[in-house]
């Protein structure tokens, strides 16, 4: 599903890192985001087109089973009311692919979609895998409460404030869902996602941060080892607004002037300079153009194909980068090439894509936006970006820059 610039929000959608799944009126299933499908362990092509309670069933053998009566009341009363119904935590069964049954809790929410005739034409059902919680929660319940007043407290404040993360987080969702379903533009999304998250993240930020200091060491390693978790991914969220928000402002500004590509790639190697002595890199330039260009822009796509060629080096290999321009009919093609670890040919496309990664996020660090923001920066130039590549021998990285006005010194 596209729109008129060819965003595909079909697949946006279906990389959205949640729970999510789209129904018809009738409860059909007419989408889900790949983590929904990797949590309910299901297929995608095998659930989309069948009803809900079908493809998830309460479980037979337990008769005190209420999940599905749950939801089925939820959804009844989205479709009658129009409006957004917040579910209590659930304990479903997910069957699994064998045959048998898990247990898991998650926290479900149902909000419409209405159409230009105020009918619900979509239900987009969001749910929080909150099982860990459950059963930390259910396994402090079972310690010996003889330990005294202040560990009853320090339960009880854990809960309240795992309470208050849960709900500022229902609330982050909800307006993530707010800025999909409005369907203005992946820029636009962008630019509004970033910015409104930022504030209520930094509160959930803070949080964390009391509890680290508050009752890291008090409780059990495995708590800890939550805490750390949370904290861990705390941080790579607000690492990813904040990529976000850049990707959404390249292009507001468009004033264009001469850049001499010399004088940048310095400034962009003084910026490396750390990485490069860290990495032992060698990077070598032919003499590049000065060209009309957005300076900012271009600026951050250097540093960033550079950045990557340092970055997925191979082990114990020195990074060695070449730097070429080559003046074509109406345009410069440049092109920078490394020995590192190489991309298999199936990626060339998705490694463009906004969110994809082809690495562990603890192997390699990023969030899988920064090549999509070169992609948007040689487009805003009138060139395109392509790569060449062989795994364990390197890659080739070229883009094109129209030339309205281009020399050599």
């Amino acid at each position: 599903m596209k729109n008129k610039s060819g965003i595909d929000f079909k697949s946006l959608f279906e990389a959205i890192p949640g729970l999510y799944i789209i129904l018809l009126p009738d409860f059909t299933i007419f989408a889900l985001s790949d983590a929904y499908e990797h949590a309910s362990m299901t297929k995608r092509n095998e659930i989309i087109g069948k009803g809900m309670f079908e493809i998830f069933p309460d479980n037979p053998d337990d008769h005190s089973a209420d999940g599905v009566s749950n939801l089925r009341a939820s959804l009844n009363y989205v479709l009658k009311n129009k409006a957004t119904h917040t579910m209590a935590v659930q304990k479903y069964d997910i069957r699994k692919p064998d045959g048998a049954f898990e247990i898991r809790y998650w926290s479900p929410l149902n909000k419409p979609v209405l159409n230009s005739k105020e009918e619900v034409a979509y239900i987009i059902h969001r749910v929080e895998d909150v099982t860990e919680y459950v059963k930390i929660k259910n396994e402090l319940a079972l310690k010996d409460i003889a330990a005294g007043e202040l560990k009853e407290q320090m339960e009880m404040d854990i809960y309240d404030r795992a309470k208050e993360i849960h709900r500022m987080n229902s609330e982050l969702e909800k307006k993530v869902i707010e800025i999909e379903t409005a369907n203005k533009g992946t820029e636009q999304f962008a630019f509004i996602a970033s910015h409104d998250l930022q504030e209520p993240l930094r509160t959930i930020a803070n949080y964390v941060g009391l509890f680290h200091k508050n009752y890291k060491g008090k409780l059990d390693k495995e708590a800890d080892q939550f805490l750390d978790f949370i904290s861990i991914a705390t941080g790579r969220m607000q690492t990813l607004i904040k990529d976000l928000l850049n990707y959404s402002r390249i292009g507001k500004d468009l004033n264009r002037e001469e850049v001499n590509c010399n004088t940048l790639l310095k400034e962009v190697l003084n910026d490396l300079a750390n990485s490069i002595k860290e990495s032992g890199a060698e990077i070598h330039s032919v003499q590049l153009p000065v060209i009309n260009s957005f300076p900012t822009e271009l600026k951050f796509l250097f540093r960033n194909l550079i950045s990557n060629a340092i970055k997925f080096r191979k082990k114990d290999t020195p990074p060695i980068i070449n730097i070429t321009a080559q003046e074509e009919n109406k345009e410069w093609l440049f092109a920078i090439t490394d020995n590192g670890i190489g991309i298999d040919k199936k990626y060339y496309d998705k490694i463009f894509v906004i969110f994809q990664r082809l690495h562990n996020k603890d192997v390699y660090q990023g969030t899988g936006i920064g090549l999509a923001e070169c992609k948007k920066i040689v487009e805003m130039h009138g060139g395109k970006i392509w790569v060449e590549s062989k795994t364990g021998k390197g890659s080739v990285f070229y883009f094109t820059i129209q030339k309205p006005k281009a020399k050599f010194l």
